[in-house]
């Protein structure tokens, strides 16, 4: 297959508390099993293009998250949704060793991360698949020098454009408005996204309104009212 190689860097905290025992054992085990890239010896990842249909066994809708956190929200959808392949990248190991252990406790079958840049699988994986793309209250990098730092810029909606079927959509909720501005207004004069009116409910659909992330939580108690949006692909990019 042909190979990819992303050049744009993404920008995160990559370590947090010292992983436990049980955790480091689970990626040292697990990881290769649960990846969407091979494993290559010393530690990286075999880029090339993939197709979701090959990574799942009979599986014929798909989603990913970018930037899954501590995986609540991804490993729910995926118990709640036996039906759908899940992919999910993130850059955090703490985060990545949450999922998955929760994922190998519970033996799931239709869920892989790529614990790395979310770019490279982008990346390689253009080939209009997706029926939806997850970013939930990504980093606002709040200063503005450091606003180049944020994810939802054109060139990345781009690039997720052509991971998603015609149809699909890109849920993103933030709780900073100046940042939910901008994506807005990155959005507004796009020919192939028009913007989709949801209730929560349905944004957070099959998990329920009770369902909250830990930023979400965090939020909410900052008195911070986060905004929900929907935006669906209708035309090629």
């Amino acid at each position: 297959m042909d190979r990819t190689i992303t050049t744009q860097k993404v920008f995160g905290r990559r370590k947090g508390k010292p992983l436990s025992n049980r955790q480091k054992e689970n990626i040292q085990r697990y990881l290769s099993k649960y990846s969407i890239f091979n494993l290559q010896t010393g530690g990286s990842f075999k880029l090339e293009k993939i197709d979701p249909t090959d990574l799942f066994n009979n599986l014929k809708d798909f989603e990913l998250e970018i930037g899954f956190g501590m995986g609540h929200f991804l490993f729910q959808k995926a118990l709640a949704q036996p039906n759908v392949g899940f992919l999910g990248c993130e850059v955090f190991e703490n985060g990545v060793a949450s999922l998955l252990t929760k994922v190998k406790e519970k033996n799931l079958k239709n869920i892989l991360i790529h614990p790395g840049n979310c770019i490279d699988l982008l990346d390689n994986l253009g080939n209009a698949k997706l029926n939806a793309i997850h970013i939930l209250f990504p980093d606002p990098w709040p200063k503005n020098k450091h606003h180049k730092r944020r994810f939802f810029t054109p060139e990345n909606i781009d690039k997720m454009c052509f991971a998603l079927k015609m149809g699909g959509s890109i849920f993103v909720a933030t709780d900073i408005e100046e940042y939910a501005s901008q994506m807005i207004r990155n959005m507004k004069y796009r020919r192939d996204f028009e913007e989709k009116k949801m209730l929560v409910r349905e944004f957070k659909f099959p998990l329920g309104n009770q369902f909250q992330t830990k930023f979400e939580r965090k939020a909410y108690a900052l008195d911070r009212i986060p905004k929900y949006m929907v935006f669906r692909r209708v035309a090629d990019g």
